[in-house]
């Protein structure tokens, strides 16, 4: 292989190198197997560690870093600069010298990641192939095309058409904006989703009609509608996320909550009716006023029980505690709490083959009664002894086996 005889191939910013590498090995007529054995290969060896799949990242040391900016014809300041993962780590493989090739798989490989926009991608590298990017909360939205740019465990995402919910467009140029005006945006925003990610979890009031709605707006078609619910959370709630964190990073917020608790820690929700009226006004909803009142535990009465706290005792620690989320708030990571995506149902009549059974476990099965002599008290019959070819001949069978299937494959 030629280096650069497809051409300059440039990685987009943020790109997973997996992705890139799936990218180069296409504009190469290669498939990604075949490029990662050609970038790792040791003396006709791969020196990959690790499995393939749809949701993988890898890890490359410098000689095979070198292989692929070789191929790709970018400089490597270039690729460490748009790939986060190009210089994170470098591995180790199964021989001592070489280029090293290490694949993990896992949302946390690096950072959160997702599909790259389809529209964009096209845009920027004029192929129509898919690509993956590390994506920070703001940049789950493309509001050029109405994407969500949603994460699936055990795929490489799904980009969601977002035509028929402007309100998520909208949603994420307010949650740029307050994250350029406020030094705790950012922190204001998990708290806020593990607030919005409570609710979810929870049966939803009969009052709700703005989330069944765009849950069922935004699902693919074939898609089961439980799956979607499960996998959809981030989305549907992504609105309300944005407007409760812009609401509790508000300081006349703040200073307004702590003057109505008088300084006393709350015991429940209902002791703060100003501040739960604040929140029903920002999400739109005033009955969420009445189903808040008894709440005494979950994220937002952690929060505002620790609002209070910070402003009375006023220590670093306290101050510090205001915007932590606590690991039982937290939203549970898409690859444990997402399952795999179902394939649609097949419709029709149609009959499928089954693979018949051995014998030996068929007879078992067609077993309904214990063997006689448990019952009868009679000793279990004797059992042959089985006998083995001596070693010789065992080595001369596994010699002749490997013989054979080297002449096959020579065949081949």
């Amino acid at each position: 292989m030629a280096g650069g005889a497809a051409g300059r191939v440039a990685p987009l910013p943020g790109e997973l190198t997996l992705s890139f590498l799936n990218r180069l090995a296409a504009r190469y007529h290669l498939g990604l197997r075949d490029l990662l054995a050609a970038v790792t290969d040791v003396g006709g060896q791969q020196n990959l560690t690790g499995m393939l799949y749809p949701d993988s990242e890898i890890h490359l040391n410098a000689q095979a870093r070198a292989r692929v900016a070789v191929l790709c014809r970018v400089a490597p300041h270039v690729l460490e600069r748009a790939l986060p993962a190009w210089r994170r780590e470098e591995p180790c493989g199964k021989y001592r010298a070489g280029p090293v090739g290490r694949l993990m798989r896992g949302e946390e490989a690096v950072a959160a990641w997702g599909p790259a926009c389809p529209a964009c991608t096209a845009a920027r590298t004029g192929r129509r192939v898919p690509a993956r990017r590390y994506l920070a909360a703001k940049e789950r939205v493309c509001s050029r095309h109405r994407y969500w740019l949603m994460f699936l465990p055990h795929t490489s995402g799904l980009p969601v058409p977002l035509g028929r919910c402007p309100e998520v467009v909208q949603a994420q140029r307010r949650h740029v904006r307050l994250l350029h005006r406020s030094p705790a945006g950012a922190q204001a925003f998990e708290v806020a989703r593990a607030i919005t990610g409570s609710w979810w979890k929870q049966p939803w009031p009969l009052e709700e009609q703005r989330w069944p709605a765009r849950l069922e707006a935004t699902r693919p078609t074939g898609t089961d509608p439980g799956w979607w619910k499960m996998a959809a959370c981030g989305l549907i709630t992504y609105p309300e996320t944005v407007a409760l964190a812009r609401l509790l990073a508000c300081r006349s917020l703040q200073q307004r909550t702590v003057s109505e608790s008088g300084g006393h820690l709350p015991y429940r929700l209902g002791e703060l009716p100003q501040a739960l009226t604040d929140v029903a006004d920002q999400l739109g909803r005033p009955w969420l006023v009445h189903h808040l009142a008894a709440v005494t535990h979950g994220p937002l009465f952690t929060w505002a029980h620790s609002l209070v706290r910070a402003h009375t005792a006023s220590t670093p620690a306290a101050r510090k505690a205001l915007w932590a989320v606590h690991s039982a708030h937290r939203p549970a990571p898409s690859a444990t709490s997402c399952p795999a995506p179902r394939p649609p149902a097949r419709t029709g009549t149609r009959q499928t083959a089954t693979r018949p059974q051995p014998p030996g476990r068929a007879r078992l099965h067609r077993r309904t009664h214990p063997r006689p002599h448990l019952l009868r008290g009679t000793p279990a019959p004797r059992r042959t002894q089985r006998r083995h070819p001596p070693p010789a001949i065992r080595w001369a069978t596994r010699r002749w086996s490997r013989c054979s299937l080297t002449v096959v494959w020579r065949r081949r």
